[in-house]
């Protein structure tokens, strides 16, 4: 049985008849999850065929990874973007109904107007190290509002990763480490080169993923297309 997404986060995601996002540009309006951000890309968007391997490297973070894949779900992400929490929601939905079929890949898109996108990109990352990416994930959309405008959120990072029971010498460690920080800013770098204009972002086999509604039977429309039910 598909659970049912809360009807608030569904409200949530609409603004003027289409899901909203967190542009890349730094002129864009404060976000909050009752304000309207940058429209969604055109319709259509897609990757070139030659950059596939750029949208997925070979050591991509996946939250699900079935050995013979029928199709490849790819969200681009910023853990300081309300939209990208509320997104968390539906991925996490579709993992739990498609996660035997399709292959689920996070990357992050930490938009450099949001002063602590990247540590948290990299907390989620470290905690990715130790199997906990999707808790720490959860922790840092859950507590947004406790430290996106914090100077300083080493300490905050790191006492969520106690509260998962991570080894805190090897989160520390990962967290600073420059495998971690290159990671995030090789992510980075992918979705600007593959002109990825806002967060969230959802492409299925390379082509975005478009909302009207904002409902989670969007993605499973077209989940269950591809997958050719």
């Amino acid at each position: 049985m598909r659970r049912v997404v809360p009807s608030l986060v569904i409200a949530g995601l609409l603004v003027s008849g289409g899901i909203v996002s967190c542009g890349t540009s730094a002129e864009s309006p404060a976000e909050s999850p009752s304000a309207s951000t940058s429209p969604s890309a055109p319709a259509e968007f897609s990757i070139p065929a030659d950059q596939q391997d750029k949208l997925v490297p070979a050591d991509a973070r996946t939250i699900t990874d079935p050995a013979d894949p029928q199709a490849t779900l790819v969200l681009f992400t910023d853990y300081q973007c309300p939209y990208c929490a509320m997104m968390d929601t539906l991925i996490q939905q579709a993992k739990a109904d498609y996660g035997d079929q399709v292959q689920i890949v996070v990357r992050n898109y930490p938009l450099p107007k949001h002063q602590n996108a990247e540590p948290s990109a990299r907390a989620v990352e470290a905690a990715a190290e130790q199997g906990a990416m999707e808790q720490m994930a959860a922790k840092v959309f859950e507590h947004q509002q406790d430290w996106k405008t914090e100077s300083n959120v080493d300490d905050i990072f790191a006492g969520y990763a106690e509260e998962l029971g991570l080894d805190m010498e090897q989160f520390e460690a990962d967290y600073n480490s420059d495998a971690i920080k290159d990671r995030v800013a090789r992510d980075l770098q992918d979705a600007q080169d593959l002109s990825i204009q806002h967060t969230p972002t959802l492409l299925l086999n390379g082509k975005e993923i478009q909302f009207e509604s904002g409902a989670y039977s969007e993605i499973q429309e077209q989940l269950d297309a591809a997958l050719g039910r």
